[in-house]
């Protein structure tokens, strides 16, 4: 009798211990911390090796950054139509975004990170911002592939040639194995 009860209150704990634990690893996964536009950007471009690197420009007009992400002031609305490629009316929608662009041509490679304000639906802003790109009247050349990714409250849109947006899209995928890839399709 004594062992079927210790038997039985073992089961239990092991029950219990193993419920904590998959709790613990559900709420983790959901809960993506992540500091800014930028941060979530060089954290994705420093996983690159120095032999996949191209030289980059991060930010916008008035204040580039050399080498990696930048902020992108996005009272600027002009500016931010013309190089984020978003709808001047969603423009409203961010709190905060970040650029990382080829130095050389932008169609080549083109990243952002946009932080969408709380209660923004995430799905219309993934649309639009798709037909934003997809409508652009490009010049040199065109961008082969369009990716956008949701990362709990940020939307990571990037174009560019196809060995580039493949390279982004790895390493991404290994910063931040929970995104979720809303679009990925061909430009040209």
């Amino acid at each position: 009798m004594t062992k079927r009860i210790l038997a039985l209150v073992m089961a239990a704990l092991m029950v219990l211990s193993f419920a904590a634990c998959g709790g613990s690893k559900e709420d983790a996964k959901n809960d993506v911390q992540i500091e800014s536009s930028v941060a979530l950007l060089d954290s994705i471009w420093s996983t690159l090796g120095e032999d996949e690197k191209f030289p980059v420009m991060g930010g916008d007009f008035s204040a580039p950054v050399d080498g990696g992400a930048g902020a992108f002031n996005l009272t600027d609305k002009e500016n931010a139509v013309a190089q984020l490629h978003i709808a001047e009316a969603d423009i409203a929608l961010v709190s905060e975004a970040a650029t990382i662009i080829h130095a050389m041509n932008a169609n080549t490679f083109t990243a952002a990170a946009y932080r969408l304000n709380e209660g923004t639906d995430s799905a219309a802003f993934v649309a639009s911002l798709k037909d934003s790109i997809v409508a652009t009247q490009w010049m040199c050349g065109f961008p082969d592939t369009l990716v956008i990714y949701t990362i709990g409250d940020y939307v990571v849109a990037a174009f560019g040639n196809t060995d580039a947006i493949t390279l982004f899209k790895t390493k991404l995928a290994a910063v931040y194995p929970d995104a979720a890839l809303s679009v990925e399709e061909p430009l040209v």
